[in-house]
């Protein structure tokens, strides 16, 4: 299910209160935040520039592109990429516009005072973010301390399905930067490094607002019925348009439009942060590493002592030569959560499956130990550039397990249903020698999952011209209901008769001994 050069994500908490608005000056906006994020159930039931002028804008800007490039992810960091992507991006471009700025720019006598906002402060949020044309709502907090060189951003926001809340906390520090998922204590969360999202750790989002060199006044709004000064940063243009709306020195709404452009592709995002009144009392502790980002999260507690479970697991995959056909060090999934990650895909315009040689669509039977571990990202086959696989941010043994969009308590890790299905990593490490299966003490050594066979193999034309499988993402995305897509998926392997969806077998290696040398 994973492609190359993108990110396969985790999956994060349920909570489905959101935080309160209107908070005071003189309360603390974190401990409201907190206390309105206790989780009402146990788990989710869950291009071209142009010519420019000013040399370094055009600097800056192509220093952009190319962190935009990375962005052209899988759907499975699509929630990270949409909350916390934009706001770190475009603070980077203002950053590198403050460096390489060649001209003078002098504040006009007739704009209002510039906004110098706090350097340390802390603030509850509401966020809209659009990406493949759906919006998010969501709700947080932001704090930052720039002498620290420390920011936080929480986000919990229903994705896809109402009943699917996610929760991600990012966390930058000096030059790196974390995401925490899956609850709101840490006895539930996970935490990963992510690298694919390109330069990591701290930048102040707001400071450009207060160079000239760097920003213009476009006047004033109305913001939530406050009235603000708005700013925008001289590098915009019709790739990338950033904003800051402030009364005064605080901040009150940043607004961000980007576009990227891959393959012939042009992908939009759109993020909005509305931000109540602030506080310039911080907790210290929430700008420091976390103890769990050096740990990942301990085996299910309800799949200790238990046998293995039988998976019927989807993976899509290259198909250049006999080792593609390997799931060792990859990501699979059941059957409504790769119907997911197609869809995704084919709806955000990735073009990952023709872009990478992903030609093919497996079937696995497996037995895997439910004493799951946290889900690892794993991307890459030995054909594809990069060469992979890599597996980053999980367990190197237990097979993981995930919600997707990091939906559900402990990200659903152990929980039975999930509304979007599951997405599973298969380290190498936890493969099972040939003709064993997991046993009843996985979960503290040994072998976590094992291959019963390979049931069927199809081209991924079949599925997705020859049926059209696009219409039945399109018509499940409208009815958030997904039944669509998972019928058409199910019916391709099915059976090989067209008429009842159904699409050939193309076969493929079932032994260890095919794999040396079978070739597509």
């Amino acid at each position: 299910m994973d492609s190359p050069e993108t990110l396969c994500c985790a999956c994060y908490a349920s909570s489905q209160r959101a935080p309160p608005t209107n908070v005071s000056l003189f309360r603390n906006p974190q401990e409201e935040w907190l206390k309105s994020r206790e989780p009402s159930q146990k788990h989710g039931t869950s291009s071209s520039l142009g010519i420019m002028r000013q040399p370094w804008l055009s600097l800056a800007m192509g220093c952009l592109f190319q962190l935009l490039a990375v962005a052209e992810s899988s759907p499975l960091d699509q929630f990270a990429i949409d909350m916390f992507f934009p706001i770190q991006k475009a603070a980077e471009a203002a950053e590198k516009a403050k460096r390489t700025s060649l001209s003078s720019f002098e504040a006009s006598s007739e704009e209002p005072a510039r906004p110098k906002v706090p350097r340390r402060f802390g603030a509850t949020m509401a966020v809209v973010t659009t990406s493949v044309g759906i919006p998010a709502k969501g709700s947080g907090y932001f704090a930052q301390d720039v002498d620290l060189k420390a920011s936080r951003m929480e986000i919990v926001a229903p994705y896809l399905l109402p009943q699917v809340t996610t929760n991600m906390t990012t966390l930058s520090v000096g030059n790196d930067t974390w995401i925490e998922t899956g609850g709101s204590q840490h006895s539930q969360a996970n935490c990963r490094s992510i690298p694919m999202f390109g330069p990591q750790g701290f930048h102040d989002m707001f400071s450009w607002a207060s160079d000239p060199a760097v920003s213009e006044y476009v006047g004033q709004r109305s913001v939530a019925g406050r009235s603000c000064t708005q700013w925008r940063l001289r590098a915009s243009s019709s790739i990338i348009n950033e904003t800051l709306c402030a009364d005064g020195d605080i901040p009150v709404e940043l607004n961000i439009s980007m576009k990227s452009s891959a393959g012939g592709v042009t992908k939009e995002t759109h993020a909005t942060y509305q931000f109540d009144p602030l506080s310039t009392e911080v907790d210290s502790s929430l700008l420091e590493k976390p103890y769990i980002c050096d740990h990942v999260a301990p085996p299910c507690e309800n799949g200790r002592g238990v046998g293995p479970l039988t998976l019927d697991a989807y993976v899509f995959h290259p198909g250049l030569s006999a080792i593609d056909y390997s799931i060792e060090d990859q990501n699979v999934a059941d059957l409504r959560g790769d119907a997911l990650f197609i869809c995704f895909d084919l709806l955000s315009n990735q073009s990952s499956f023709a872009d990478h040689n992903y030609s093919l669509i497996s079937r696995y039977s497996l037995q895997l130990s439910p004493a799951f571990g946290q889900y690892a990202a794993c991307n890459g086959y030995p054909d594809t550039k990069p060469k992979g696989p890599v597996c980053i941010g999980g367990d190197t043994r237990l097979a993981g397990k995930e919600a997707p969009f990091f939906g559900g308590e402990g990200e659903s890790r152990c929980a039975d249903e999930s509304p979007l299905g599951f997405w599973y990593s298969l380290p190498k490490a936890g493969h099972c020698p040939p003709g064993q299966a997991p046993s009843t003490t996985a979960s503290e050594s040994g072998c976590t999952w094992s291959i019963i066979k390979r049931a069927k193999t199809i081209h991924q034309t079949c599925l997705i011209k020859d049926h059209n499988f696009l219409a039945s993402c399109k018509a499940d995305f409208a009815q958030k209901d997904f039944a669509r897509s998972s019928a058409a998926l199910s019916a391709a392997f099915e059976s090989e008769d067209f008429s009842k969806g159904g699409c050939p077998d193309i076969g493929g290696p079932d032994s260890k001994e095919d794999v040396a040398s079978f070739v597509v």
